[in-house]
């Protein structure tokens, strides 16, 4: 995430600030704890909480549902709200001015999996506005079905990889609450790191980059920048999602060439640009075509949508225009046909500062001094500081590489000659879980 699931709490006058960074992992730092409920610092990093706190639980894998349980409604509910925020956060992220020729990605899975951890301390007025931003059904919906979710996602799978972790690091010496502990380890597998951020920031910040260096396999090797833990950070909560798949039909490496790739206004660059001619899931209207990528196993694809016109405003009202209602239509008008495929191979590794963005879309209250959080039964009011997320995807002939997400099966239909796909100009795509309809990523390709 330019950095991502971290919020950290900064002591400043009477209260504490929670700043945020997600990575495909989203992580949220909060700095700022009064000095006498500090102790035993010792160094960076220790394997317990204080004595009179929750016992650290060390297997985020399955998550145990005992008070609440999933159910097929529940889980859509909660996919649902994902998808919205995608949408809203895309729509947001294009609004800006400066954004206009830049790549769009981000995971709204890890940003709403991050966000949900910290809604579990929201309380009062500031948890209204961060369920109205993100969409949140009731927490008992919201819990057990993100517990599903995520033991879904975490499933070994021999045709993928993808994986989800929470990690919920705290300043040692601080009393959380237990019923805030206890909802992250049950519902959303948390583990919990005690870290000595007051003694030995660095370290502290080192041994988490190290984790979500490793759970992203080094795809994002430094979330949290120098500087970024300081000796009143008090907790910092994190969010990494991975995901590799091979295409199930993948590109011939010799078909790769040179090839132009024109920008909303025109402008050409050269790229490495795959091609292939096999049988897609295929829809078009008079604006856009839509191609359907499955990934191996087929649990997994991504959805490639193009403007039929090369034109910055084609891009911008596809973007206005998106909606759920908007996929559900592409996805359900899908045909099996074949397709004369033109891809650009492509990088992207995007940062945001959500803030503003977030504050925009209704929730400016957990920014504000007012914020309620209640998340240590002993500390000063803590608020929202900055939220930053990162995102990195890698698509080439083999398949997908990302860090930072059922449908109408597609009907063969007699073509005498296949349809052109060619993506020489800015497009949109969506990975997404084909069970559940999940976005896991979403991104817009400006300069691949």
């Amino acid at each position: 995430m330019q950095n991502d699931p971290l919020r950290y709490f900064k002591y400043t006058a009477h209260n504490r600030i929670i700043s945020a960074l997600a990575v495909t992992t989203l992580v949220l730092m909060t700095t700022g704890c009064d000095s006498n409920i500090r102790n035993n610092r010792t160094g960076a990093v220790t394997d317990t909480i204080p004595h009179n706190q929750p016992t650290i639980n060390h297997q985020a894998l399955p998550i145990e549902v005992k008070a609440l349980t999933p159910t097929p409604e529940g889980i859509a509910e909660v996919v649902t709200a994902n998808n919205q925020l995608a949408i809203d956060m895309y729509q947001q992220i294009n609004g800006k001015s400066e954004q206009v020729d830049e790549n769009v990605f981000f995971s709204p899975y890890s940003l709403s999996t991050a966000m949900a951890m910290l809604y579990a301390a929201a309380e009062g007025e500031t948890k209204a506005q961060i369920q109205k931003t993100f969409h949140y059904p009731a927490p008992a919906i919201l819990n057990p079905n993100s517990a599903a979710l995520y033991n879904q996602f975490n499933t070994p799978n021999p045709d993928y990889k993808l994986a989800t972790v929470n990690d919920l690091w705290m300043q040692q010496g601080l009393t959380p609450t237990k019923s805030y502990i206890d909802t992250v380890q049950r519902y959303y597998s948390g583990q919990v790191t005690a870290l000595d951020f007051e003694g030995s920031p660095d370290p502290a910040r080192q041994t988490i980059n190290k984790k979500i260096a490793e759970k992203t396999k080094q795809m994002i090797p430094e979330l949290l920048p120098k500087g970024s833990i300081k000796s009143d950070t008090a907790v910092v909560l994190t969010n990494a999602v991975y995901f590799k798949g091979d295409w199930t039909m993948p590109f011939a490496a010799e078909r790769t060439s040179a090839q132009p790739f024109y920008n909303a206004i025109g402008r050409a660059s050269t790229v490495q640009m795959m091609r292939q001619q096999s049988y897609f899931d295929y829809y078009k209207d008079k604006h856009i075509q839509v191609v359907q990528l499955p990934y191996k196993g087929d649990d997994l694809s991504m959805l490639v949508v193009l403007p039929k016109l090369n034109h910055k405003l084609a891009m911008q009202q596809l973007a206005k225009s998106l909606s759920a209602t908007k996929i559900k239509q592409w996805r359900s008008g899908l045909v099996r046909q074949e397709v004369n495929l033109q891809l650009p191979k492509f990088k992207l590794d995007a940062r945001y500062q959500m803030k503003k963005l977030l504050a925009d879309m209704g929730m400016p209250k957990a920014f504000n001094n007012g914020a309620e959080f209640n998340l240590y039964a002993d500390g000063p009011p803590i608020k929202l500081d900055e939220v930053y997320h990162q995102a990195v995807v890698t698509v080439d002939e083999k398949g997908t590489e990302a860090a930072a997400a059922a449908g109408a099966v597609g009907m063969y239909v007699g073509m005498s000659y296949p349809v052109e796909f060619k993506a020489d100009h800015p497009f949109m795509f969506v990975i997404k879980d084909n069970k559940t309809d999940a976005i896991l990523f979403l991104g817009q390709v400006n300069k691949p």
